[in-house]
């Protein structure tokens, strides 16, 4: 089994790469691309690759001839999406079209990791949609996801490669960046609990709901994509999430149960959406129906590990 997985220096990569190196099969070969050098990670190879060089991509790929590659490169969040509009489609389009072209000319199959984003106003009508429903993107982020899976459907359908896309909801975990939700709470909260910061928490829309998954839940999809790929159609379509939508407010209640700190709150007008307040969720039995697979990590003990990581973080 070799294993290729772009943006292996965000988040997801990084933990996608771990879990690899701990699942697959003895003899295994495994290959993580990004940008920029990353620091080094047993059992793993890793290389800086400028996706925008078509060249020097389809080289790297062809050398390694993968059984399956994992696209993860992108930008991760909604809001970095926002800020940096001709970057993220840039990097988005453009580095998943030299990909799509530099895998059609392997043996490879390919995953990508795309995201319920990818719904958008039709979460006004459907907190949890299933893959049936059709997408209607209203951020960057959306639309740039939704647009590289018509370009991995194309070019790769035409070059008769089979791809799989994968719409996790929001997964969450340990050391992931503050500019989440669930990680801004965690790392406000361990400062609070310092001293270092005073007893206010920023906050957002504490009324909205979103589908939290552990980040390992989705890395624990990714293998059981990998055991099963000749078994699951080409072009398929699978959301990847928790199916139950809980609402922000409950999540700030949960962190209050972990803490004997004290704190106010206080709405931030940068952490509030311009798309409104609104339940984001998904439908995810298509996928446990075609691959057994459940989410096994509960939201309580998500949440007590990402709250005992912000801690020790302060040392």
């Amino acid at each position: 089994m070799r294993v290729l997985v772009t943006g292996a220096g965000d988040y997801l990569g990084r933990r996608l790469l771990e879990a690899l190196h701990r699942g697959l099969p003895p003899g295994s070969s495994i290959l993580g691309l990004d940008r920029a050098p990353q620091p080094p990670l047993g059992g793993v190879s890793l290389r800086a690759v400028d996706p925008f060089d078509a060249h020097e991509l389809a080289e790297t790929i062809a050398a390694f001839d993968p059984t399956i590659v994992f696209h993860l490169a992108a930008l991760a969040s909604v809001a970095q999406s926002s800020e940096t509009p001709s970057y993220a489609w840039r990097a988005e389009l453009l580095g998943t079209l030299n990909l799509a072209e530099a895998v059609a000319k392997t043996r490879a199959a390919l995953v990508f990791l795309s995201s319920t984003v990818v719904y958008g106003e039709a979460f006004r009508e459907q907190a949890r949609p299933d893959e049936t429903v059709t997408p209607r993107p209203d951020t960057i982020s959306g639309r740039t996801k939704n647009a590289c899976e018509y370009i991995l459907r194309d070019v790769l359908a035409n070059a008769g490669v089979k791809h799989l896309v994968l719409r996790p909801s929001n997964y969450i975990g340990a050391g992931q960046s503050e500019t989440f939700v669930v990680a801004s709470f965690a790392g406000q909260i361990a400062r609070i609990e310092r001293g270092l910061v005073p007893p206010s928490l920023e906050v957002g829309d504490l009324s909205a709901g979103r589908d939290f998954v552990d980040v390992a839940d989705v890395t624990a999809a990714c293998l059981r994509v990998i055991g099963q790929i000749d078994d699951l159609p080409n072009g398929g379509i699978f959301n990847v999430g928790s199916g139950v939508v809980t609402p922000v407010a409950e999540i700030l209640e949960m962190f209050r149960g972990m803490t004997g700190a004290r704190f106010t709150l206080r709405v931030s007008p940068d952490r509030v959406r311009a798309a409104g307040v609104r339940s984001e969720g998904c439908d995810s039995t298509a996928f446990a129906t075609a691959t057994g697979w459940t989410p096994a990590i509960p939201l309580s003990r998500s949440l007590s590990t990402i709250l005992s990581e912000a801690r020790a973080q302060l040392g």
